[in-house]
């Protein structure tokens, strides 16, 4: 695993902190669809340390198996090898933080995390 996706990682995990490693993985995917759709000069390490920028991070328990899950298939998510589970989406936010109003179509519910496009 390089810096650059353990960062991502990093991100993914604040971003989905509590829900399973695949919500986790999804966010990874909406790093990776906003680089495909130019965001960032195309790049999801930079997609990810924006995310970040704008929430400073918690840092996991690496003994965390939802944590170890993440990093063991994260690597094959951001090359392109995993297909996309997320519909496309730009956008996540967990449930609970969503307002009742959300610009955009929510495409696809993931544990307790929406993703929308």
């Amino acid at each position: 695993m390089t810096f650059e996706n353990s960062i991502i990682g990093l991100a993914c995990w604040n971003a989905a902190k509590g829900e399973p490693h695949t919500a986790m993985l999804s966010v990874a995917m909406v790093f990776r669809n906003r680089a495909n759709a130019g965001w960032y000069e195309k790049d999801v390490y930079l997609n990810a340390t924006h995310w970040l920028l704008e929430n400073p991070p918690d840092f996991p328990d690496t003994r965390d198996p939802q944590f170890q899950l993440l990093l063991s298939k994260l690597d094959a998510v951001i090359a392109g090898e995993v297909q996309d589970r997320t519909g496309g989406a730009l956008y996540f936010v967990k449930k609970q933080d969503a307002t009742e109003q959300i610009a955009g179509q929510i495409v696809m519910t993931i544990s307790n995390m929406l993703f929308i496009r």
